[in-house]
């Protein structure tokens, strides 16, 4: 009887020894070989995120990148993907206009709100009625009587051209009416608005204003926050 007890204590023992040495095992091989290897991969940034067609959504992009910033210049890494070489320099070159730098510190933390935008997918035109947000502050060294979410609206022309496969964006223009927009009307916007890169049809440059004299065009609202409060 006492032999049969101890053979029963030993085939346990056995096998609880039997078990963990192949948790052992399994969790060894599981070291040596379960380890994903490095794979060295180099990261190339790509330059722009449009597509090849105009749309709402690509100019929204544009529009959250280009109005959304912490400060004057803060952003520019952001909006470069979305505009030809040549109009990055522009916008950089007015950034850096003294009239633009002595307002620097003092108008912060932007962020994009909503756009009503107008598409033209002929000539490649959107205009966009842009609504933002930012602080304003009248001192560098305090933050006493800054005014916070003050509310901005922009009317801009953005001209895309078509590099490769994707549209980038290469003239940007502000815009006065003279009549206001009509959603009723479908007519297109005059084709005097057209841009390109370095010249357009009404000789205008990056920031010149355009008045635009018709009315009605179709319209769609598209809305988006992005950045740094």
């Amino acid at each position: 009887m006492i032999n049969e007890q101890k053979l029963q204590l030993v085939k346990r023992l056995g096998i609880g020894a039997a078990v963990v040495l192949l948790l052992l095992t399994g969790f060894l091989g599981g070291l040596r070989f379960g380890k994903p290897a490095k794979v060295s991969q180099k990261l190339v940034p790509v330059k722009g995120a449009s597509t090849s067609a105009l749309s709402t959504n690509n100019v929204t992009h544009f529009l959250t990148e280009y109005y959304t910033k912490k400060e004057l210049s803060e952003n520019r890494n952001r909006y470069k993907n979305w505009m030809t070489d040549e109009m990055y320099r522009e916008a950089v070159a007015a950034e850096n206009q003294p009239v633009n730098q002595a307002y620097k510190g003092y108008i912060i933390n932007q962020v994009y709100q909503k756009a009503t935008i107008y598409l033209d997918e002929t000539d490649l035109t959107a205009l966009c009625v842009v609504h933002y947000t930012n602080t304003q502050r009248s001192s560098l060294q305090s933050t006493v009587g800054e005014l916070k979410g003050q509310a901005n609206t922009d009317t801009i022309l953005l001209s895309y051209t078509k590099q490769g496969k994707k549209l980038f964006v290469n003239n940007i223009q502000n815009v006065a009416f003279s009549e206001p927009l009509d959603a009723d009307n479908q007519n297109e916007y005059p084709e005097s608005t057209t841009a390109s890169s370095s010249s357009n049809a009404l000789g205008t440059k990056s920031n010149d204003k355009v008045s635009i004299t018709g009315s009605g065009v179709t319209s769609s609202s598209a809305t988006g926050k992005g950045g740094h409060q």
